[in-house]
């Protein structure tokens, strides 16, 4: 249910019986202030030209309209010509009962569309650094919130696994000379100081990347072997982190080879790519470089090899024709921005990008220390993720052996794992995507304020409620109800759920199903110290009220969910 969608409707319904402009958007806000009042509907104001008098007077006309529905407790207009209105608790107990028995709870489904995601994409013979796990779990939520809805989602883990680092690593490899178990040993980073430092080495590079891109098998052989083991360390770090993407969902820069002569065949004819200096490149106009002149961004290097530019355009125009997205979104970081719009501009011209196709950058901040610089052990190195993780997990393992001296050893170790992960997530989604953040250990793992703990911990108190009650409660015939103020609000914030989910399908947001489920955890605690559940003594209350308890434990867990954390029935 989204309150907000459902009142705009009936008020634009009623402008159009009354003669008003039609395509009138009222802006209605939440009310926060006061207790008396759910919504301020605002931009009366719009109407002013369309019928003659004072906004009192025609906020008052639309007023008196509402007032002949039945899920309006009380309406009034102040002079200003803002509405003020307060829903009837049967109203909302009307909804809120339809989420308790509905298995999705309740949620409208969306039209469907085929939205393709392009997140984590790490380098193959590189670990996975701190550095990715922005793009990899942010890119996860939207994935998770868009099947929710009904989507056919495709998701893209576009691996670095083609170009210029693959003739170093192939020649690193060709150098060393390692049998198959010992493929780990092959870094990115070895065979870029040897690139630097060796010309004959750079010159055998060189060599290697024309001779892969023509599919050499000794080169291609020596390819398969970094990929795969690549690939298998990665897949230890998406289970760990709960993060959905799987082997199928694998399309690295080498998938889109095949389309890029053609592609460059079809940009010179027509006239969008030229020749120059042996080089073919295209211009465009949108962009200058620093001498103010129009851009040149090439394509195809002198000694035939292709760039990332020509890789990631064979890759939207196949998102565009072969999957048929009506809707691709990045998650790579704000660095990228230029090189994703100069791709853009060159599909729109060659025609590559249907009209329907909307695409999306959601960009991300940077992840910083206390000294607001990018966080790094203390020795200036990337932190790796694996290891990231495993710290949080034996900060987590020390904090439950510290609270709680009675949960077994294998119940401490996997509690500390979901708490651990759930925490580092929480924490990260918490912050708004497009800005920096600063890491910090205490506030991840803090038992107050907007964390994971506090949202688990939320949940974990209600699964005590469920255990100490009867089952009996929530399977008899009495309904949710409001009987005090504390379950009117808790209420209004479960019936929130809905418009936060639409937020995140708009924008990519997941710190809005955070600062949500703060909200509604905050709601529940409030409820939970005003209002007898157990010891309530009419069966009909403790009836409602173990409902009310046991569908805001589910909100929790479907909203943890869809952040991709799991939740603990003890702590």
């Amino acid at each position: 249910m989204n309150i907000q969608k459902y009142l705009k409707k009936k008020i634009q319904q009623i402008c159009i019986k009354n003669g008003l402009k039609k395509n009138f958007d009222p802006l209605i806000k939440k009310n926060i202030k006061s207790n008396d009042i759910d919504y301020q509907i605002n931009g009366i104001i719009k109407l002013k030209n369309t019928m003659p008098g004072s906004l009192y007077e025609l906020a008052k006309k639309i007023s008196c309209d509402m007032e002949k529905s039945n899920i309006y407790k009380k309406i009034s207009v102040s002079k200003n010509g803002f509405i003020n209105i307060t829903l009837r608790s049967s109203w909302l107990c009307k909804h809120v009962n339809k989420m308790f028995i509905s298995k999705n709870l309740n949620i409208s489904k969306k039209k469907k569309k085929t939205i393709v995601i392009d997140y984590s994409s790490p380098n193959i013979a590189k670990n996975m650094h701190i550095g990715h796990l922005r793009s990899t779990i942010l890119g996860d939520v939207t994935a998770r919130v868009m099947e929710f809805l009904g989507h056919n989602v495709i998701k893209q883990n576009h691996i670095g696994d083609w170009g210029t680092p693959f003739g170093m690593l192939i020649t690193q490899f060709q150098l060393k000379k390692p049998s198959i178990n010992q493929s780990n040993d092959i870094t990115y980073h070895d065979a870029y100081l040897n690139y630097k430092k060796d010309p004959f080495f750079a010159s055998q590079v060189k060599k290697n990347i024309v001779k892969l891109q023509k599919k050499n098998k000794k080169c291609l052989k020596i390819w398969n072997i970094l990929v795969q083991s690549t690939i298998k360390k990665n897949k230890l770090i998406y289970k760990k982190l709960n993060v959905s993407l799987t082997d199928k969902d694998i399309r690295g820069e080498s998938y889109y080879h095949f389309m890029i002569p053609e592609i460059i065949s079809d940009l010179k004819k027509k006239k969008i790519a030229i020749k120059y200096n042996k080089c073919t490149l295209v211009y465009l106009k949108k962009f200058t470089n620093r001498l103010g002149k129009k851009m040149g961004v090439i394509i195809k290097k002198k000694d035939g090899a292709f760039l990332y530019t020509t890789t990631d355009l064979a890759c939207l125009k196949y998102r565009c024709e072969t999957l048929h997205a009506d809707r691709i979104i990045y998650y790579i970081d704000s660095r990228q921005k230029q090189h994703l719009l100069q791709v853009w501009d060159i599909a729109k011209q060659a025609n590559y990008i249907p009209k329907k196709t909307i695409l999306e950058h959601h960009s991300f901040g940077m992840i910083l220390d206390k000294n607001k610089k990018p966080f790094k052990t203390r020795n200036g190195i990337t932190i790796q993720l694996m290891d990231l993780l495993n710290e949080s997990i034996s900060r987590a393992k020390k904090i439950i052996i510290k609270k709680n001296n009675i949960i077994s050893n294998k119940d401490i170790n996997k509690i500390s794992e979901r708490i651990g992960i759930g925490s580092i997530k929480y924490f990260d989604l918490s912050k708004n995507r497009t800005l920096n953040y600063i890491f910090n250990w205490d506030q991840m793992l803090s038992l107050e304020g907007n964390t994971a703990l506090y949202i688990l911990y939320a949940y974990t108190r209600i699964q005590s409620i469920m255990n100490k009650g009867k089952l009996k409660y929530l399977c008899n015939k009495n309904k949710i109800k409001i009987f005090t103020n504390y379950e009117r609000k808790l209420t209004f914030s479960i019936l929130q759920f809905e418009k936060t989910l639409l937020m995140l399908e708009k924008y990519g947001t997941p710190h809005l199903m955070c600062n949500y489920l703060y909200d509604l955890a905050e709601k529940f605690s409030k409820f939970y110290e005003n209002c007898s559940i157990l010891s309530a003594k009419e069966k009909h209350i403790k009836a409602s009220r173990m409902k009310l308890s046991s569908l805001t434990a589910k909100v929790i867990k479907k909203g943890l969910y869809l952040l991709g954390i799991k939740t603990v029935k003890k702590m």
